[in-house]
């Protein structure tokens, strides 16, 4: 009885918790909103039960589906984290939908799904919000499985987050990304970081073996944690994938700016894309930011906001966050780091945490369960878009239909 007792007392504290965008609701940019919520009406109190029920009795919620799905949905009830508070004056987003993207048919050899028109394809497939922005509008949103004031977790596209801030730390000559990482950090020396570059590290080639997340999450010394580190290879010779690269960027981040990676992302980035609500970041045991693995939780348009940073559209503020040599420093590839994607089908390289630089200019960043970031600057045009793994771990491919998007002619300029 006193187990049942406390269970039923953890979950009314959890749901009497509200979520960040209800703290924020009244919030208003637009009248009339022109997106598709799909008859879409969220997680029955069952549903919420059963999830906080194996949560308290220790079960894992990566089991993907529904599960899945709550957690990332509701972050702040089940992860220590920190809040990045909005900006003062939210960046309106002009709504101009159009049919021809509604209607744009995909591809008929799509694992699931294909030859569907746009707009049936989120409905039908694994997708929990998508939204399309061009010139600076909305062009097609939708929102089958989340409201749109929820924040929905971001997982590693985080990363890109990290990345643009050490190019803004770069832009200001505080950091050279030639000089290697034991430049800045002297703990480093005599390690397998030793003369490793800062720009192999964010194109994720450092050549650093895997190193254990636990032991990073709990130490009160991190950087000293990642000395231990052993080098498998020659760095800038081939891209791996590796939490240890953007964890180190993050601290080095801290370091220069004298700032803890919530506050310069919130001084720095956050407010500054006139983001409407506040975003939330994971905290590990010992205070450091989950930068590199859940990362932030977003609403869908202020990531697409931060998306709109690197267009055309999104630079034309008098100081804009995304500079020029930002730019043309993510499309100045390590040519070693060359591979044909699997998913994409064509050349695709890494660069400053983007996983798949294209090689007409086009840059995106995906992430575990279908969430993703996709910008052409050359056409003004953002995709960003979350979803969740089914329990086959069948997940959408909607960055596959953001880049036939990108290349179909529907968004070229004049």
């Amino acid at each position: 009885m006193r187990l049942i007792t406390g269970l039923l007392l953890f979950i009314v504290l959890f749901l009497a918790c509200k979520s960040e965008p209800q703290k924020e609701a009244n919030i208003s940019l637009a009248t009339g909103p022109k997106y598709e919520t799909y008859n879409y009406t969220g997680f029955t109190k069952e549903e919420i039960y059963g999830f906080h029920k194996r949560i308290y009795e220790g079960g894992n919620w990566t089991e993907y589906g529904d599960l899945e799905r709550y957690f990332y949905l509701n972050f702040s009830q089940i992860q220590k984290h920190s809040r990045i508070l909005r900006s003062d004056t939210p960046k309106i987003l002009k709504e101009t939908p159009r049919d021809d993207v509604k209607n744009f048919i995909t591809s008929s050899d799509l694992k699931k799904g294909g030859g569907l028109s746009l707009n049936d394809y989120v409905q039908q497939v694994e997708v929990n919000g998508l939204i399309i922005i061009h010139k600076g509008n909305i062009v097609f949103e939708g929102y089958p499985r989340m409201f749109p004031s929820d924040l929905h977790i971001n997982m590693v596209i985080t990363q890109v987050f990290v990345s643009t801030s050490i190019a803004i730390l770069e832009d200001r000559g505080l950091i050279d990304t030639n000089k290697p990482i034991d430049y800045y950090f002297d703990a480093l020396k005599n390690s397998g970081w030793e003369g490793v570059p800062i720009r192999d590290i964010l194109s994720m080639s450092s050549g650093i073996e895997h190193v254990l997340l636990k032991n990073y999450e709990v130490s009160f010394d991190p950087i000293k944690d990642l000395a231990t580190a052993k080098s498998a290879q020659r760095s800038g010779v081939e891209y791996q994938w590796s939490n240890a690269d953007p964890m180190l960027l993050t601290l080095l981040v801290e370091k220069i700016s004298g700032l803890t990676f919530r506050d310069f992302v919130e001084q720095e980035i956050w407010r500054k894309i006139g983001s409407e609500y506040s975003a939330l970041i994971g905290v590990n045991k010992n205070g450091s930011t989950i930068s590199y693995a859940d990362g932030m939780s977003t609403t869908l348009r202020d990531l697409a906001r931060f998306g709109l940073a690197f267009t055309p559209s999104g630079r034309k503020s008098v100081d804009p966050i995304i500079s020029d040599a930002h730019l043309s420093k993510i499309g100045n590839v390590n040519k070693n780091l060359k591979k044909t994607s699997r998913n994409f089908k064509e050349t695709i390289y890494s660069n400053y945490q983007w996983g798949a630089v294209f090689e007409d200019g086009d840059f995106y960043k995906g992430a575990h369960g279908g969430q993703g970031l996709y910008i052409s600057p050359s056409k003004d045009l953002v995709i960003a878009f979350f979803g969740t793994s089914n329990i086959d771990r069948e997940r959408n491919q909607l960055d596959v239909i953001a880049r036939q998007l990108s290349t179909s002619g529907l968004f070229d300029l004049e």
